[in-house]
C-alpha cells in the first residue's frame, strides 16, 4: 500500500509540474536514466572510433557502435572547470562566469541537476581532477551529491590532486548499485589522461608501423606514447563501468552521453598542453550519445556541435520542455540548422594571476583569443597581437596553412562577424562582474597545486 500511495504522489507532483511548465498530458516527458561519462584532456583523433590506428578504447569503440558518434564536436574553450561548466550549463565561458580554473559560476545560473530534480530525478557528480572541487567551481551547488574523488599524488608529489581511474570506477558502481532502481542523472569524471603522464604497464603500444601523417608536424612522439597509454588504461576501467551498467540492466533503457572537455597539444604549432590556442588539437572532443533503446546505433553525424549543445539534446530526446536560457542545441531536432550553424570558441590562457597582496584571483576581463568555426572553415583573432588566421579544415586538418590573406568576400564578411562578437562579449564581461557564486577559497595548498600544474604566473 505505501508503495502505491507514493506512485500516486509521484504522479500527482509531475501532473503539477506539467501543468506549471504548460505541458499537455500527450507530451509527457520519456524520463529516462542519464548516464554522462566524461575524460580529461582526451582528443577524438587518439580514439579507435574516430580513426586513430591504435588500439587504445576498445570499451569506448564498442559503446559507439551502439550509440551516435559526432565526428565534429568541440569544447568551446579548452580547459577543464570552463569546460565543464558549460557541458552543464550550456552557456559559453563569458556568460557562465567559470572563465578560468579556479574561477566559479554565477550565482543566477542554473544547472542540468537543477531543471532535473523538477521531474524526480536524483543526481550525482563523481569528479577527479582539483579544478572542479567544490569551493573552487561551485558546480556542486545544484546535485543531491557531488564525490570528489582525489586520491592520488602528481605533479611533484602533491597530496591527493586527483583521482586515478579505478577509483573513480569504484565511487560510481557504488553509487550506481544503491540508487539503480530511482530515475537519476549521474555524471562521471575520469582524470587521465591529464599531463603528467603515466605509462601504465600492460598498457602500451608498438608505433613502428603507425603512419607519420597520423600526427602533425612538431609532435613529440615519447610524450604520445605516455598519453596512449592512459587512454588505454582509462577505456579499460570505463569498461568495467560499462559492464556494471550492463549488469544493473541500465544500459538499454538509459541516455547516456560519452564526451571529452578539451584536447591535448604535443608541439604541434610550437605549443604543449591546452589552455591557450584554438587549434583543433586542443578544440576537437569526442561525444558518443546512445539513445535508449539503441535508436540511430552506430551511425555518424558530421555537423559541427559543441559541448554546449549536451543538456539542450538531453531534455528534447527526453520529451521535457527546454530548459530557460540554455544557448546550445539540441541535436536530434530537424528543426535546428547544424549544418549552417556558427561556433564560438574562446581562451583565456591557462594561468591565473594573483593580485600583489596574493590572495584572491584576478579575473581576466576579456579573452585572449576568439575563433568563429562555419563548416569546415575556421578564422581565429589574436587580440593582443590583433591578427588573424584561418584554416580551411577540410583539407588542412592539422591547420598548417594560414589562408587569412587569400581570403574572398566571404573571409572579409566572417572577419567582421567576429569582431562583432568580440565587442559584444566585451560587453557581457563589463556587465557581468558582480554576479559570481562566491571567491574561490584559495589556501597555501591550493596556490602550490595552481603552480605545479602550470596554471599559475
Amino acid at each position: 500500500m505505501n508503495n502505491a500511495n507514493n506512485s500516486i504522489r509521484s504522479f500527482a507532483v509531475l501532473v503539477i509540474v506539467f501543468m506549471l511548465l504548460g505541458i499537455h498530458a500527450e507530451a509527457a516527458p520519456n524520463l529516462k536514466n542519464i548516464i554522462i561519462i566524461s575524460v580529461d584532456t582526451l582528443r577524438a583523433d587518439h580514439l579507435g572510433c574516430f580513426g586513430y590506428p591504435l588500439h587504445t578504447s576498445p570499451a569506448v569503440d564498442a559503446f559507439a557502435g551502439d550509440g551516435v558518434r559526432f565526428a565534429a564536436c568541440y569544447t568551446p574553450t579548452p580547459l577543464t572547470g570552463p569546460a565543464f561548466t558549460t557541458l552543464l550549463t550550456s552557456l559559453p565561458p563569458h556568460k557562465h562566469g567559470a572563465k578560468r580554473n579556479g574561477l566559479s559560476l554565477f550565482n543566477k545560473v542554473n544547472t542540468l541537476p537543477y531543471y532535473l530534480k523538477r521531474f524526480g530525478y536524483r543526481s550525482a557528480a563523481v569528479i577527479s581532477n582539483w579544478t572542479l572541487r567544490k569551493r573552487l567551481s561551485g558546480l556542486h551547488k545544484d546535485f543531491d551529491v557531488y564525490y570528489e574523488v582525489l586520491t592520488k599524488k602528481r605533479w611533484l608529489g602533491i597530496k591527493d590532486e586527483e583521482g586515478t581511474a579505478p577509483k573513480v570506477t569504484e565511487k560510481a558502481i557504488e553509487w550506481l548499485e544503491n540508487n539503480h532502481k530511482k530515475r537519476f542523472f549521474i555524471w562521471i569524471h575520469y582524470t587521465e589522461p591529464h599531463a603528467p603522464y603515466i605509462s601504465h604497464k600492460g598498457f602500451t603500444f608498438d608505433y613502428k608501423n603507425v603512419p607519420a601523417a597520423t600526427y602533425p608536424p612538431g609532435t613529440r612522439m615519447k610524450r604520445i606514447e605516455k598519453y596512449d597509454s592512459e587512454i588505454a588504461f582509462t577505456d579499460f576501467h570505463i569498461g568495467k563501468l560499462i559492464e556494471k551498467i550492463k549488469e544493473l540492466g541500465l544500459y538499454e533503457d538509459s541516455l547516456i552521453i560519452f564526451n571529452g572537455d578539451h584536447g591535448e597539444s604535443f608541439g604541434e604549432h610550437n605549443y604543449f598542453r591546452h589552455g591557450k590556442k584554438l587549434y583543433n588539437s586542443t578544440l576537437h572532443v569526442p561525444m558518443i550519445v546512445k539513445l535508449p533503446g539503441k535508436r540511430l546505433k552506430g551511425t555518424v553525424r558530421k555537423e559541427n556541435v559543441s559541448l554546449m549543445d549536451i543538456a539542450p539534446t538531453i531534455s528534447s530526446v527526453l520529451k521535457m520542455p527546454r530548459f530557460p536560457i540554455m544557448e546550445g542545441l539540441a541535436l536530434f531536432e530537424k528543426d535546428n540548422d547544424l549544418v549552417n550553424r556558427e561556433l564560438l570558441l574562446e581562451t583565456y590562457g591557462g594561468k591565473v594571476r594573483l593580485r600583489r597582496r596574493g590572495k584572491k584571483y584576478q579575473m581576466k576581463i576579456k579573452p585572449i583569443k576568439y575563433a568563429l568555426l562555419k563548416g569546415p572553415r575556421k578564422m581565429i583573432y589574436n587580440v593582443r597581437a590583433k591578427t588573424f588566421e584561418t584554416y580551411d579544415l577540410s583539407r588542412d586538418v592539422f591547420e598548417t596553412d594560414n589562408i587569412f590573406v587569400r581570403l574572398s568576400l566571404d573571409g572579409k564578411a566572417i572577419k567582421e562577424r567576429l569582431l562583432k562578437t568580440v565587442a559584444k562579449v566585451g560587453q557581457f564581461i563589463k556587465l557581468s562582474r558582480k554576479h559570481r557564486l562566491h571567491d574561490p577559497a584559495i589556501s597555501p595548498e591550493d596556490l602550490e597545486k595552481l603552480k605545479s600544474m602550470g596554471y599559475l604566473e
